[in-house]
């Protein structure tokens, strides 16, 4: 069963290079550096854009891998199927423990397959590279596999996962390292871990020399961005064209072609203001909604996702909100503390686990879920 997989995979795979190579590089225009080598190997990269495991296959036109993808695309009836069946990609439950994911990449590298991750597990939000998963060198030298680390430039200013439209400028893929199995047994995970990190950073603003043309540069962006650095409340942001405003205090700012703001919110870019509402939030130094509800949402979709990608939705049209010490959701309350993990995917999904359960919260279209993932990553947790 497991030969009949690869070989279709395998048949997919140099189809659809040949096929859609040639199309997405012209439209995103990509450009990138091939790679040539013996598997198994794990590849990885920074995460920028949606699309990312897209743009790396284009490195490997002879070799196919199987990408390590967010639990949702499992739950997405045919098309699921169609995935599944095709690209044998591997599931990883956002909020969880990974241990699955990571027995899963192992089977997977025993087998001879190779197998793509992205390994700050989610895309970035403010255009810089993100911690990688601590346990990410260990998984690495326990495959016996080759090491590829990519750097992807480009991707993120050519459509933030905030973002609504995508815009027009370059995305490189570039060859960071390439490690043998006998270079990697000479090194810890923990310097596995130090190199990857090394290898994939990338930091958008130190680069602001390339335009990403584009129409309503700002839409979607209060879903990333949900303090307002100058008057402190909480989603007072409203985005229109290239430009976001604070209906509070009047503030202004235009997203430039390079992606930095121009206007009188004081940061110049997204990593600088995210800076500034992460401290806020820290801090609890902005305006809440009331003494008790520090903010909240209306209209959300709560589900509990149970083995086999089973959804069950919980409720429908309720609101959430975030309270000192828990978030509520609905008529379900769930203790901030006992909330293991959490997460987010694309722009509108908070994932999380709790006591044992896991479940996901689907925002309305102009809600912002971040601020639950930052409010909970901030936390001071109580003392028991």
């Amino acid at each position: 069963m497991a030969e009949k997989q690869v070989s279709r995979t395998d048949r997919f795979w140099f189809v659809a290079q040949r096929l859609t190579g040639p199309v997405v590089k012209a439209m995103y225009n990509i450009e990138t550096d091939v790679v040539d080598i013996d598997g198994p190997f794990i590849v990885i990269a920074n995460h920028t854009n949606n699309l990312d495991p897209l743009f790396v296959a284009y490195a490997f036109p002879k070799s196919p891998i199987s990408f390590v993808a967010s639990e949702h695309i499992f739950r997405l009836g045919f098309v699921s199927k169609l995935l599944e069946y095709f690209l044998a990609p591997i599931p990883r439950k956002k909020a969880s423990s990974g241990a699955d994911t990571v027995k899963a990449c192992l089977r997977a590298t025993k087998a001879g397959r190779n197998v793509g991750l992205m390994a700050e597990g989610e895309a970035s939000w403010d255009g810089i590279t993100m911690p990688v998963f601590s346990a990410t060198g260990k998984l690495v030298k326990s495959s016996g596999a080759s090491l590829v680390t990519l750097r992807i430039e480009g991707g993120y200013l050519t459509k933030p996962r905030w973002a609504e439209k995508r815009r027009h400028g370059k995305i490189k893929i570039n060859v960071a390292g390439i490690y043998s199995p006998e270079e990697l047994e000479k090194m810890s995970a923990g310097e596995v871990l130090e190199t990857i990190t090394n290898d994939i950073y990338y930091n958008c603003w130190e680069h602001p020399d390339v335009a990403y043309v584009g129409t309503d540069k700002a839409a979607g962006l209060p879903r990333a961005l949900f303090i307002c650095p100058r008057c402190g409340h909480v989603d007072s942001l409203e985005a229109v064209g290239d430009t976001v405003r604070c209906f509070r205090c009047g503030a202004t700012a235009d997203v430039m072609d390079n992606g930095t703001l121009k206007g009188t919110f004081g940061p110049k870019n997204i990593a600088e203001w995210d800076k500034v509402q992460f401290d806020k939030l820290k801090n609890l130094d902005f305006v809440r909604e009331s003494e008790e509800v520090f903010f909240s949402d209306k209209n959300v979709t709560l589900k509990q996702i149970g083995p086999g990608h089973k959804e069950t939705v919980l409720g429908d049209g309720f609101t959430l909100q975030q309270m000192k010490d828990r978030l509520v959701c609905g008529m379900c309350t769930f203790l901030s503390d006992d909330i293991s993990n959490m997460a987010m995917t694309q722009a509108k999904r908070l994932l999380f686990s709790y006591k044992g359960s896991y479940y996901e919260i689907k925002a309305n279209a102009t809600s912002s879920m971040r601020k639950y993932l930052a409010f909970w990553q901030n936390r001071e947790p109580e003392d028991k």
